[in-house]
């Protein structure tokens, strides 16, 4: 049957990206250092993309979905990157590019009585691979549900002080750490961790933790900066972080590059 992507373009325009999007599929996201059995099941929306040189009319879309098929549904970095390669190799382009974001779901037990529950963080990760330089990048990007607590409301209340519910979003290039890792990293940085489980003596551990700990929007971008340089001092990162205010109609937000620290 006549083939009418591989037709030529006479118009010589190239196409920077061209692919598919919103394919959902069933997946086991394997984090770094985790071990099979304890990966949980989700959901992943993916996108697929190619260079498409400036005389070919088309690429072959269906064997995007065909590709992701043939890896199967037990994935981690590695086998993303190793998917990129392949598209290229399919498609006969020398630009590919993936893109798929999914919930992360792990067990949490609760920093007192230790009953476990399960709860998730969002995880983006992007792939290309660039067959003229031979390089591949992968960017890993973590969106953590955190606790704050207002150092002003505390400082200025004669008793109280104002918390919320916030995000602390690490965006890694060439990743070192683990997911695992970057949610104690957000952890870490907060007035407070927040769980799936919490009894009486939970709650009251988590609600003194944070009253002890406020942090504005801006520490908490600060001291997630600190703790990913110690972990490693090369990392490319962004880090983000919102406050859902409680007793504003507004949200906080702030943000810090790798690039503006010394």
């Amino acid at each position: 049957m006549q083939d009418t992507q591989a037709t030529p373009d006479q118009r010589m325009v190239k196409i920077a990206k061209v692919g598919i999007t919103e394919v959902n599929y069933p997946i086991l996201f394997e984090d770094l250092n985790q071990t099979t059995q304890s990966v949980l099941p989700s959901t992943a929306n993916f996108s697929f993309f190619v260079e498409l040189p400036a005389h070919k009319k088309g690429t072959h879309m269906s064997r995007f979905p065909s590709v992701l098929y043939e890896f199967g549904s037990h994935l981690n970095l590695q086998k993303l990157e190793q998917m990129a390669e392949e598209i290229n190799n399919r498609l006969e382009s020398s630009k590919a590019y993936i893109k798929t974001s999914f919930q992360y779901f792990y067990e949490k037990e609760a920093p007192i009585s230790k009953i476990k529950g399960i709860t998730n963080v969002d995880v983006t990760v992007e792939v290309s691979s660039n067959l003229n330089t031979k390089m591949n990048e992968i960017i890993l990007q973590v969106k953590v549900p955190i606790k704050s607590l207002c150092p002003c409301s505390k400082a200025i209340s004669e008793y109280g002080a104002h918390s919320q519910r916030s995000f602390i979003t690490l965006k890694l290039w060439q990743p070192t750490l683990s997911i695992h890792d970057c949610i104690d990293i957000a952890e870490l940085s907060a007035s407070s961790a927040v769980y799936p489980i919490l009894k009486r003596v939970d709650e009251k551990f988590v609600t003194e933790k944070a009253y002890n700990t406020p942090r504005f929007v801006e520490d908490l971008v600060r001291e997630a900066a600190i703790h990913l340089k110690e972990k490693d001092n090369k990392l490319k990162f962004e880090i983000t972080a919102e406050n859902f205010e409680s007793i504003h109609n507004h949200n906080a937000w702030a943000q810090v590059m790798s690039e503006d620290l010394f």
